[in-house]
């Protein structure tokens, strides 16, 4: 949330909305959002909690720029006509397009050490973005992309409730050591003036 909430305009329309948590979180804030989903069960939800919502599966029912921003939330990954969305996204958008996945940077040197989250496993994934291969995604709809790697894994989490836990703890905290890895990437793309 905080993510969105630095970089989006006034009004939003969150693509692949789910139950929209997101955009009810927004909403609270005072933003004009508007839920957009495949799923109609997500959607009866997403609207019986006061969300606007709106069915699409292919071409968006909104007119060029009609929102200040577009968020697509852990969804991207899922999507087996990503550059469609990707599309429409960056048609109904007039400032920018908002994104964020699972970051499979590091994945094979994660799993040979077993660790990994719940989400990056989720068997329907059809996609899988480290920062250079989501930037390139991106490059095709817009020329000013800013992609960040965020939520960071430690090490002291595998460890337990001991001296070392405590101290590593420490040491990061006091930025004397720094993760290298991170398990999500935040993608910030505005939109081409034409």
């Amino acid at each position: 949330m905080r993510f969105v909430a630095e970089y989006a305009g006034s009004s939003i329309l969150d693509l692949g909305c789910g139950y929209g948590a997101y955009s009810l979180a927004l909403a609270s804030q005072k933003r004009k959002c508007v839920g957009c989903d495949i799923n109609m069960k997500y959607l009866v939800k997403a609207e019986s909690s006061g969300l606007p919502v709106v069915a699409a599966e292919s071409a968006l029912p909104f007119a060029d720029r009609s929102f200040d921003t577009v968020i697509l939330l852990e969804v991207i990954e899922h999507v087996p006509q990503i550059e469609r969305i990707l599309k429409e996204a960056f048609r109904v958008a007039r400032k920018n397009v908002l994104i964020t996945v699972p970051n499979s940077e590091s994945l094979e040197l994660l799993q040979q050490n077993d660790v990994t989250y719940g989400h990056m496993l989720s068997s329907d994934h059809v996609h899988f973005f480290d920062p250079n291969s989501l930037k390139a995604l991106l490059g095709k709809f817009s020329n000013s992309i800013e992609i960040r790697r965020g939520d960071p894994i430690y090490p002291f989490w595998f460890v337990s409730r001991s001296a070392a836990y405590y101290a590593l703890r420490v040491f990061y905290r006091l930025g004397l050591l720094k993760t290298h890895f991170h398990s999500r990437l935040y993608a910030v793309a505005s939109i081409r003036e034409n």
